[in-house]
Order: C-alpha cells, then structure tokens, then sequence
C-alpha cells in the first residue's frame, strides 16, 4: 500500500514539472496571437447607398494596438463581379502599411460601380494580412443601389451645348451641390485634347481656382471657359468636367459646336504686290490663294477691276472648294491698253465666295518698248548724222 502511494506521488510530481516547464516555454516567446489580435480595419460608414455608374470612395483606418510595429499585407479579397477597386494612401496605390505600435493610419478603398449595375445590396471585403498570408481582421462593406438612387453631389450645366466659331471662347455655367452632411473640397479638372484649355472661377469673381470647397446643403456656381485651339476644325466637341473630393467624384458633359470660321488670303506667293508692263502687251502675274480660316471654302470666283482699255484673265477661272490651311496657285494675265503711257497704275484683283472676299491691289508700271527705242536711237543718230553732213558741206562757204 505504501509503495502505491510512493507511485502516485511521483506520478504528481512528473505532471506538475510537466506543467511548469510547459508554461515556462509558453512565456519565454513572444506570442502571435497577441500580435494578430492588435490589428484592427475600421470605417466610420461600412454601409452607404450609391447609384450605378458612381465612384465610391471608403475612407478606412488601421490600428495597431500591439506593443509592436507592424507591417500589414492590405487586399480587396472579395468583390462584386465586374467592379473594380483600388486601394490608396497618400494619393498612390497600395499593397501593403507600416503601422507603429499603439498608433493607427488611414486609407481610401476606391470602388468602381459598373453603369450596368443591377438594383441591390452588394459586399467587400477588405483583408489585413501579415507577411505569411495570415488573416488578422477582415473589414466588410455593404453598397446598396436602388432604382432612384443619386448621387449626393450634383454637378449641372445651365446650358450643356454652346455653339460659335472656332476664334470664339465658351463659357459655360455650372452649379455644384453637396447634398452631404459634411464639408467638401472639391477639385476641379476636365479631360481634353492636346491645345484646348478649361478654366474654372466662381461666378462673379475674377480669380481662376483649382478647387472649391462647398459647405453641407449648399450649391456654388461656376462659370467653365473653354477656349478651342487656334486650329480647330468645324464639328462637336465634347469636353468632360469633373468635380472630386475624398467620398466622390462626379461629372458634367458639356459639349462644343464648333461651326468654323470663313478667311480668305489673296496676293502673290512673295506678297510683293508690284510688276511692269509694256503698253499693248501681255504680263503673267502668280497669285496665291489661301484658305486660312477653319472652314471649307467653296466657290471661289476670280474678278477685277481695271484701268480702261486693260484686261486681266485668271486661269483658272475658279477653284470649286478649298479646304482649312490649303493653297492654290493662280496665273492672271494682265493686259496693258495699247495707248497706256509710261506710268503707275493699279489692278485691283479679288478672290471671293458666297461668304468672305479678299482683295489684292497690284501696281503695274508701264514702261516704253524696246523696240521704240531703238526706234527713236536710230533716229536721233540719222539726224546727227545729217546734221554732221551739212555742216561738213555748207559749213566751208
């Protein structure tokens, strides 16, 4: 009976070793756990109502309660099929943060909600791994759409369509609203094409900015200035604005109809406007017609007006259309009157369409023929030559 004793207590004794160095190794390392639980992903709305087609941003926060800094794996582990996510700190995409003991940071998740979008209530789920995959906190996310959701801001043009030529500069009214609860910044941008250039100011101000920031309930008005390129062809042009803050983004489409602007440039190649002419004869002048203005051209005529007796034809006789920057060559041939005496005159030439004109004013000077003048040597030297003989023969006596 006493050895069974002395084996119990021995049995005892090797269990309670047992269970002190078990509890000794236990507190000798540093447990995960412990670590794992101190990683916490909030959001002060998990839940909000939007509408199809919308940008939703979710300002989201890690805490790191550990006496540990930590480094944490960040992933958009499930999400409604066809909708995109991003997930953003400090304006850059991100993967992963580093979080100080006892300290927290924040984070957007960006969603994209495809315009095809059915009505319903869809879920995220945002993970907070650590470096081997583990989960430490999951954060869930609810989007709810209906039929006759909106969006709580509003961007809305007065006008969405203006019309002019293409020198012309279109200036668009705009009111933003934030039907929120809480204070916005937006800024102000718009998606363009190279040489176009948008302006925002506050309606009735001279200042330009780049944001604007729009108190809860309340609506400010912007006047939008578009100026076209100086090259812009004739068409409609569609210019996207948008208005951004850190829980929306919303757009305007405005739209552009450019009808073109009719210019006509007329002189010589050289823009040197002066040529002679012998009186009786023919001078081939090259003109050059020039499309500077942003539309077509069409039934350009040639005429014009003379000194009497002269005559000016234009081969060819008209160009049937001429296209934005294009340019023709055009051969006029000038007449002079046979009795035109030596001296200045002015051809005044035009090109014109049904709806813009250009002139060019020519001087021409006649001079004498060559011909005539040999003419009028040879006489001279005939009359010098018997002016000389009768000296030679009378002069004697």
């Amino acid at each position: 009976m006493n050895r069974g004793k002395v084996i119990c207590t021995k049995n005892c004794i090797v269990s309670v070793v047992l269970v002190i160095a078990f509890l000794v190794s236990f507190l000798s390392f540093p447990c995960p756990a412990e670590a794992a639980g101190g990683i916490v992903l909030s959001t002060s709305f998990p839940g909000i109502a939007a509408s199809a087609g919308e940008n939703i941003t979710f300002p989201l926060k890690l805490a790191n309660n550990s006496s540990v800094k930590q480094l944490v794996n960040l992933a958009v582990v499930s999400k409604p099929d066809k909708w995109n996510t991003t997930l953003k700190g400090n304006n850059r995409i991100i993967h992963q943060a580093l979080v100080e003991a006892n300290s927290q940071t924040g984070f957007d998740l960006l969603v994209i909600i495809p315009p095809e979008a059915e009505p319903g209530e869809y879920s995220l789920t945002v993970a907070a791994q650590n470096e081997n995959g583990a989960t430490l906190d999951n954060l869930r996310l609810k989007i709810k759409i209906s039929d006759n959701e909106v969006s709580n801001d509003q961007l809305k043009a007065n006008y969405l369509e203006l019309q002019g030529p293409s020198d012309a500069t279109f200036t668009f009214k705009i009111n933003l609203s934030n039907n929120g609860n809480n204070e916005q910044l937006y800024s102000l941008g718009a998606q363009v094409e190279e040489g176009w250039q948008v302006s925002f100011k506050p309606s009735y101000e001279d200042q330009q900015v780049a944001s604007i920031t729009v108190k809860p309930g309340e609506t400010k008005s912007l006047d939008v200035k578009v100026t076209p390129p100086v090259n812009v062809q004739a068409g409609e042009y569609v210019i996207p604005i948008q208005a951004a803050s850190n829980v929306s983004r919303i757009t305007e489409n405005l739209k552009v109809i450019i009808t073109g602007t009719y210019k006509l440039e007329f002189s010589t190649p050289s823009g040197k406007l002066n040529t002679d002419i012998v009186a009786g004869r023919d001078k081939k002048v090259t003109m050059q017609v020039k499309n500077s203005g942003s539309a077509v051209l069409n039934n350009i005529s040639f005429s014009a007006a003379t000194p009497i007796d002269w005559t000016v034809s234009f081969e060819p006789k008209n160009i049937d259309s001429l296209k934005p920057g294009e340019t023709r060559q055009v051969t006029a041939t000038i007449t002079a009157a046979d009795k035109a005496i030596v001296g200045d005159y002015i051809v005044s030439m035009v090109a014109a369409t049904p709806v813009v004109k250009s002139s060019a004013d020519m001087r021409v000077t006649v001079k004498t023929s060559t011909l005539w003048g040999i003419v009028g040597f040879l006489i001279i030297v005939a009359v010098l030559y018997f002016i000389y003989q009768a000296f030679r023969k009378y002069g004697r006596r």
